[in-house]
Order: structure tokens, then sequence, then C-alpha cells
């Protein structure tokens, strides 16, 4: 081989000679000169028995020279000269003829030598350059899928032929080219010869006719001011009802008054956030520079959604769906700023539930983003469903139940819609059968022939069923296989679809496109209608479907299809245990991307299936951790049954940590007995288990302390930092639990004092333990002083995390004490020092707490600004779990004047934070408390109720600090009054003051007494 690339080396070079040095740096870049210069006296050896002559290779003034006394002849030498010859002459037949000559990449043994890189790119644009000067286009299209000309040339020419679907077949491959390895769309000259070749194939929808109190009522909410105007609109009706045409008509009238628009339509692709990326990689194919008007962190959400976003650096810690929701709206803002904007999702219905969840959150977000939603009835228990139901009860989205057309509106329609006028009887007869369905009354005008005894099709269908009876055959048969393979496609699934029903694709393509029954859009097809989608299925005998099914998911599977769609389709063709690898890879993807709700979904036929398969049960229990539900230990519980050692003693462990999160730490304590994690995530659930147990006054703190130390040393050991922040939290709880919290948190500032990016991440996980500072533990003055000396040691040493960290703090603790100057100043400050060193946590804290001065003083306006800031500031970190609930809870108390508004408030944050994402044992007291206070005030007790036992529990069991008490008792004031016994209320407004005057925060100690004095009376 060293003899081989010697030569190989020698002949690619002028004059076929090198200096020694540069030889060895070629071949052997890695070693020292001693080594390079005994594998150059190797080679030489066999370098010159293999040409059969010592001459063969010389020394001549310390360079290596190939036959310096023989003629030499190399192919890649002649090759380029006579190219250059060609080219230089303008010979196209030369240049053809060459470029037929071409025997492919130079030297592709060894296509990984640095050394070959140079002359191996020297020759292939030698090669791309001939095929250029010689037309031949498609060779070059095939070589270099980015070439532009190339495709507008192939494009063309297929245009003149009259083969459209050559010519859309050509663009696609240029598009998704383009998109995927430089993220970029066609030029403007590329897209009009698009436009030429999709000029008659635009989507046919409904005529716009009627709907004028539904247009006036959508325009007058355009014109609305920025406070008063709802988050989004609901369009919906059934299939057909007129949803398309009437946003097309809403869309013109956005564009008219300024607004910026998307669209999207939503399909059933089997991609976790499809809809989101969609949305992304609009934004990114439209202006690539969009990527730098983002931050390093959005970009990396982002790029876990779609490649379009990469190159990204790794997300530090888990993706969680307020990650998606505060990048998707950062980078709609980066694209449209000082713009209205409206994001329009048609065919909504179709969305996956961790799409849902974005959209609702993106509506509940508000201006200057508004939704506008297209969508069927969803089916009940939907999470599209249960959010626009939430959203419409609080006001924020208005819902338009699309009504069938008055007979004089369908009369208008069916006039604009016939291809010849038909008589007034068949008129009638129509208006009769659509039943006021937009929709049914086009399809059955252009199914109408002239003469009042032609037979009229009975329904829509029937019409639809007619209309393909038109269809081309071999079109049809490819439109079958397409109707069961899904909404939206590619040309690679209809070439694959085509091979299935053996046909041509691209004439069949073009009958297809001809009848109107596929339409474009972007680059990929649709159905014209769902209608007449469901028209051909319904062709196709249940039998022969099942058939087909298995067929399209083999065939999806050998094209890397999303393994959601690939086991769609084994499971509609009735053969689940196909299905089950493909289901279990789709819920791992999902679980990725924290659409857990979706990873459930996948997970349900295979355990249905196959009960005991161990990694389902594994992905099962971490969703529903991870969604918080009841019955994720018990689930965990399961996995590690089935799993073999070692895994079975992590999800144990994680099955312990679930059980301390979920209130029953001495449960947990009892089922870690025995148990011996091996894994890094393992050993840190069982850190933090043994840590938060002991942090609730349950399991000796020793305990906690020896499993945080290692805990912490296996984390920085990892360099995961992620693993960091949740050992720095059970190392601060087990200080916590033994008294010691002062000291813990002097010894990191020292420790990270010259390490910022873990100093950022170990105070990171101090924040939720280090509130305990701030209820009642210590007094004010000594937090305030212990604040400012950590601020002041953290500035000498230079450590920033820890200076804002200080800074902060003392702002709280001065709020808390009635200091509101002084707080404002500090708050303030802490907020700007931590976006300054990008810690978004502190930035956020900070932000939360400047709303709740603004709110006390009044401010109404101000405090919904800052804690919508926060908001924002939370969706950036990978720990919003410290953030949510007190930014949540802070949301329901700007209301607590408007119970009905509070209530509607509470109902979507209750939606909002759940699961260990994005709640914590810790922090959720913050949210408990206003929680049950605005239930009380609405009169809603049993869920008042609720929210007080969970206040009980956090105040009494896991917080168990004075001022928490205090907050405790005031619930209790608030319920007692909603319920009409006054003098418990008193007593209780009574209790909660002086509890307040003791732990030193004089404003709740107020707002206390003038509550027990209002109930008195």
């Amino acid at each position: 081989m060293r003899a081989t690339q010697l030569v190989q080396l020698l002949s690619l070079q002028p004059r076929r000679r090198m200096p020694r040095e540069q030889v060895m740096d070629a071949l052997w870049p890695q070693l020292e000169p001693k080594a390079g210069a005994a594998n150059l006296r190797k080679a030489v050896f066999g370098a010159r028995q293999g040409l059969g002559q010592h001459g063969g290779i010389a020394m001549q003034a310390n360079e290596l020279v190939l036959w310096p006394d023989g003629p030499v002849v190399v192919d890649a030498a002649a090759f380029e000269q006579r190219a250059d010859a060609a080219l230089l002459a303008g010979d196209a037949k030369a240049c053809a003829e060459l470029a037929d000559s071409y025997a492919g990449d130079l030297l592709p043994g060894t296509r990984y030598e640095a050394w070959t890189e140079p002359p191996r790119e020297r020759l292939n644009a030698r090669y791309l350059e001939l095929l250029r000067a010689s037309a031949r286009w498609e060779r070059l299209a095939e070589h270099e899928p980015t070439d532009e000309p190339a495709h507008r040339a192939l494009i063309q020419r297929e245009l003149e032929a009259g083969n459209r679907s050559a010519a859309l077949r050509w663009y696609a491959h240029l598009r998704e080219a383009l998109q995927h390895s430089l993220g970029v769309l066609p030029d403007a000259q590329t897209e009009a010869l698009y436009d030429r070749c999709v000029s008659g194939l635009q989507p046919l929808g409904p005529a716009f006719v009627g709907r004028a109190e539904v247009l006036a009522q959508v325009t007058a909410w355009l014109g609305m001011p920025l406070a008063g105007r709802p988050g989004g609109l609901v369009l919906r009706g059934p299939p057909g009802i007129g949803k398309s045409a009437l946003c097309r008509e809403i869309d013109a009238q956005a564009r008219v008054r300024g607004w910026k628009v998307m669209r999207v339509d939503a399909a059933q692709t089997g991609r976790p956030y499809a809809v989101i990326a969609s949305i992304a990689e609009r934004l990114i194919l439209d202006d690539r520079a969009l990527l730098d008007r983002i931050s390093a962190q959005t970009k990396a959400v982002l790029a876990l959604i779609s490649p379009l976003a990469a190159p990204a650096d790794q997300l530090l810690g888990p993706l969680g769906r307020h990650q998606v929701v505060g990048s998707i709206r950062r980078l709609l803002l980066a694209q449209f700023p000082d713009n209205e904007i409206l994001l329009q999702i048609d065919d909504a219905h179709l969305v996956d539930d961790a799409d849902a969840d974005v959209l609702v959150q993106l509506a509940m977000a508000g201006a200057p983003l508004c939704l506008l939603l297209a969508t069927r009835p969803a089916l009940q228990g939907a999470a599209l469903a249960r959010g626009i139901s939430r959203l419409q009860r609080a006001g924020i989205l208005q819902l338009v139940d699309l009504e069938p057309l008055t007979d004089e509106e369908s009369r208008r329609l069916i006039a604009r819609s016939a291809n010849v006028p038909p008589s007034d009887d068949v008129v009638a007869r129509i208006i009769q059968a659509a039943e006021g369905n937009p929709f049914a009354a086009i399809a059955l005008s252009r199914s109408a022939a002239p003469g009042e005894n032609r037979r009229l099709p009975g329904s829509a269908a029937e019409a639809i069923t007619e209309r393909l009876c038109d269809v081309p055959g071999d079109a049809l048969a490819l439109l079958k296989w397409v109707s069961l393979s899904g909404d939206e496609f590619d040309v690679g699934t209809i070439e694959a679809l085509a091979m299935l029903a053996q046909v041509q694709p691209f004439p069949s393509l073009d009958g297809a496109l001809d009848a109107g029954v596929l339409v474009l859009s972007e680059g990929r097809y649709r159905f014209r209608h769902e209608l007449v989608r469901q028209a051909l299925i319904e062709q196709v005998p249940p039998h022969r479907r099942l058939k087909m099914h298995r067929q399209i998911a083999a065939q999806l599977a050998e094209m890397d299809s999303a393994p959601a769609s690939v086991a769609r389709h084994w499971l509609a063709g009735g053969h689940t245990r196909d299905a089950v690898p493909w289901l279990v890879a789709a819920a791992q993807q999902a679980i990725r991307l924290a659409a857990f709700s979706d990873a459930l979904r996948h997970l349900e036929p295979v355990l249905a299936f196959q009960p005991g398969h161990a990694e389902a049960l594994r992905l099962r229990a971490e969703a529903l951790d991870a969604m918080g539900a009841p019955g994720a230990v018990a689930a965990y519980r399961l996995a590690a049954d089935a799993a073999e050692e070692p895994a079975s003693d992590d999800l144990r462990a994680k099955a312990a940590l679930a059980q301390v999160k979920q209130g029953d730490p001495k449960g947990a304590l009892l089922a870690l007995v025995g148990v011996r994690p091996t894994s890094v995530e393992g050993r840190l659930c069982e850190a933090l288990a043994y840590s938060g147990a002991a942090a609730l006054g349950v399991g000796d703190p020793a305990i906690g302390t020896a499993k945080a130390a290692v805990a912490r040393r296996l984390a920085l050991e990892s360099g995961d930092t992620t693993s960091l922040v949740i050992a720095s939290w059970a190392q601060a709880a087990a200080a916590h639990a033994r008294g010691d919290l002062h000291r813990s948190v002097w010894a990191d500032l020292q420790e990270t004092s010259h390490v910022p990016h873990l100093a950022l991440r170990v105070f990171d996980g101090h924040l939720c333990i280090t509130q305990r500072f701030l209820y009642g533990a210590s007094p004010y003055p000594e937090v305030i002083r212990f604040a400012e000396a950590l601020a002041t040691e953290a500035h000498r040493l230079g450590a920033a995390r820890g200076h804002a960290f200080g800074v902060t703090l003392r702002g709280e603790a001065e709020w808390l004490s009635g200091d509101l100057q002084a707080a404002r100043v500090h708050l303030r400050e802490g907020a700007r020092l931590h976006r300054a060193i990008g810690g978004p946590v502190g930035e956020a804290l900070s932000l939360q707490r400047l709303a709740e001065v603004s709110l006390h003083e009044g401010r109404r306006d101000e405090a919904r600004s800052l804690i919508d800031e926060a908001l924002d500031v939370a969706r950036q970190t990978d720990i919003g779990f410290h953030l949510l609930d007190r930014i949540y809870g802070t949301r329901i108390k700007l209301h607590l004047d408007d119970p009905a508004a509070a209530l509607h408030v509470l109902e979507d944050a209750s939606e909002s934070v759940r699961g260990p994402l994005e709640t914590c044992p810790g922090c959720r007291i913050t949210f408990a408390v206003p929680a049950a206070i605005a239930a009380a005030q609405a009169g809603e007790l049993s869920l008042a109720d609720k929210h007080e036992e969970q206040c009980a529990y956090l105040a009494d069991v896991v917080m168990r600090l004075p001022a928490w008490y205090a907050a405790h008792d005031e619930v209790r004031g608030h319920i007692s009054a909603a319920r009409g016994t006054r003098d418990a209320a008193r007593t209780w407004f009574s209790a909660a003051a002086a509890r307040f005057r003791g732990a030193g925060q004089p404003l709740d100690a107020q707002r206390c007494e003038q509550l027990a004095v209002f109930t008195g009376r």
C-alpha cells in the first residue's frame, strides 16, 4: 500500500517530482519525522520492486522523481490537458467525447486520503465543465444535483416536449437537493419555469360565495387593537364545507391590512412535530440568514426537529415542549419583526398531540402572533379538541362553526362552477343533493350533463367516482395506491408506488394532474380534496387494501421513511408483528423530542400484542414519568421486571425517584434497598431520590450527602451538563437537609469561579433549594448580608454567574422583606447580569420577581409584560421545571381581581405545567397557592380543596418554612370565605398575617390583615 500510494502521489505532481519532506507530510502527516522517513524508505524500496527497475524512482536534489529518464503517460494528466484544449476551443463535440471517456473519480480506492482531494476535485470540475459545454444536462444534473442551470435546461426541454410530469420531476430533484445540501430554495429563474409547469394545476377549491357575516367578523377581528384581540380563530366544519376557501379570503384580507401570513397544510407524515417542522423549514428556506438572527439555543432546539437548522450546538439537556414553543415563536418573530403574523394551519385535525400542544401554546402567547386553524370536528379527547375547548372558554380562541350555504348562495356557486349552465330544474336537484355543502355543489354541477333527462349523481361521492372514470387507466391505478399511502407525497414516493402499481410513473402522474385529481404544493403532491382521496380508497376492495398496505409498508421501509408511517401501513395491513419494531422506533423518536403522548400512542399496539416487550415497557414508563402521570412508578417496576440486569436496577432507581416526586419518599427509600444502579443516569436518579428524601425530612442526610457527592463526580466525569444540574440540586438538597446550605453555596462559588460554563450549570441547579433562604429559614437581613457578601466575593474572583446569583438573591430578599425600591434595583441588575452571561434561568427568575413587584405596585400592564418575557426566557432553558411553576403562579395572581379570568388562566396553567420537565416538588408551592386562591374566589370549591391539599403537603412536608405555613393559612382563609364561614376565614387570615409578620414579610402580612378586617365586616 505504501509503495502504491507513493507512485500515485508522484504521478499526480507537475513533472512527476516532489520534495522528500512534502512526500512524508502528504502520506503520513500523523507521524514524527523519524518514523515518516522510515516509512518513506520502505515505500521507495517497494515501489522500485513493483516498477521492476531501481531507477523507477530516483532522488534528485532532495526531490523524489518518478521515471526521471523515461517517458511517462498519466491518464489523469492527459485527460486534463485534452479537456482544457477542448474547452478553450469551444468544441462541443470534442467536449462530449471527452466527457464520455471520463472513467469516474480519481483513485477511488484512496478516497479518504487528503493528498488525493485537490487533484480529484480539479478533475471532477473539468468533467462538469465538459458536460456543460456539451449540453449533457441529464448527466450533469445526476452528477451535480444542485446545478440549477442544468436542471433549468432539463425542465425547459421536457416542457417543450409536452412532458410536464418529467419537468416537475427535475424541479423536485433540484429542490430537494438544494434543500438538503444547502438549505435554500431554487432561484427566481427556476421558480418562473416551475410556474409554467404548474399552470392550470393549482388547487381548484370551492369558489368563494357567501360567508359575508363570518368574513365581516374576521375582518373586524384583524383590525382590533392588540390588547383586545383574541389569540386565534378556529374555522370548524365537515369536509367540503368551504374552510379552505374562507381561509384564502381571510389570507387576502390580512395581507391588505399589512399582516404577514404563513400557511401550512397539516399532513399525516409520521414525523414528530410535523407542522412545526414545516413552519421552520419554510422560514429557513425562504431566508437562510434567519438562522444568524436567532440564539444558539433556539437553533439547537430547531435542529432536533428539522435538519435544515443544522449545524447547531448540541442541546445541553433534554428537549421539552416549552422549548419547542419558544423556539418556533422566536423564529417567526425574527423573520417578521415589527409585524402582525397570521399563522394559518389547514386540515388541523390531522395534527398529532405534540403539534397540537405547541399550537395551543402559541395561541396562548398572543400578539403579535395569531393562529387561524381550519379543522373538521376533532375526535373527543384529542389534544387539539381539548386545547381548542380550553382556549375558547378563556376567550383566547374564537370558534366559528361553518354552516351550510343557503339555497341562494348555492345557486350562485353552481352558476360560477358549472362547465355548461344547467337548467333551473337541474340546479334545484343539485341544491337538494348538496345540502349546502360547497364542494358537493361544485362536484355535482361539474358532473351535470346537458339535457333535462340526463341522470344527475345522487351525491358528491358518486359525482367524484363518476369523474374518476374519465381518468386514464394507468393514472387511476397509480392513484389508488397513492390514496392508501397518505395525503401528501414527493416524487420519490410516486415513483416507488408506480412500481407497485406496475405502471409508468410520469405518464400516469401527468394523467392524474391533468384530470385535476392531484395538485402541486411547493414541490409536493396532494389530493385536490380529501373527499377525492376517500372516493379512490372506496374503489379498492377491503381484502385488496390489506395486501396493498403491506406492500406499501415494505416499500416505505426500503426508502427509510418515518418509522410511524411504516408502522401505520403494517398495522393497516393486519401485520402487527411486522409493525412492532417500527412502532418502538417511532416511540423512541417521539420521546427524544418530548412528544410523550405520541410515544404512548405508538406503544399501545405494541404492548397489546406483546405485553412483556422490555423496550416498549421502558419507553412507556419514561413517557408517563415525563408527563407526571400517577402510573409512572408502577410502569417503571413492570419495565424493571421485564429487563435484564443491570438495566433493571437502573429502572428501579428511576421508579424510586418518581416515587419521591409523587410524594412518597418513605416508599422510595424502601424500594431502593438492594438496588445497585450502574449507569450514570441510574446513579443520578438514586442520588437524587436519597437527597430529595433527606430534604423532605425522610432518611439520613449523611446518605443523601454521600450519594450526591458520587453523582456530582459522575456528572463531572461524563461532561454531561444536564447531569451536573441534577447533581448540584441533589448536593444542595443534601446540604439543606443537614443545615449546611450556606457553606455549600460558598464551596461551589470557590470551586467553579474559574470555570464559567460549570458555574452556570451548578448555580442553575441551586435555584430551587436556595429559595429556602427566602421563606423564613433565615432572617432577611442575614439573607441580604449573605447575598451581598456572595456577590462581592464572586465579583472579586471574576465569577460572573456567582455574582449574578448573589445580586438576584439579594433583590428577592429585599422584595419579600418590603424594600421595593432596593428590590427593583437589584432584580433589574440581576436580570441584566444574567442576560450578559447567557444565563436564562437567572434572568427568567429576576423578571418573574420584577413582575411580582410591579403587580404589587399596581402596574398591571408592566407586570404582564414582564411575566410574558420571563416565560419566553424560561423557554430557552432545559431546566424550566424550576421556573414554570412560579411564572404561571404569577400569571394567575395577575387575574385574581377577576375570578372568571383567573380560573381560565389556572386551567391553562394546569395543562401547561406538568411532569418533571416542567415542575418540581420544591417549586410547586409557588403555583399551588395562587391556584387554590383563584379556584376559591371563583367558587370552584372542589378544585380549591384539591389545590389546598397540595399546599398542605408542600408546606408541612416538603418546605416546612414559616412563610409557606402562612401562605397555607391564607389559602384556608379564602376557602372558608368562599364557603361562607366568615369567622373561620377571619381566623385563618389573622393567623396568616401573624405568621407572615414572624417570617419578616410585611407586605403579605398587611394583605392578610386587610382580608381579616374585610371578612369580619
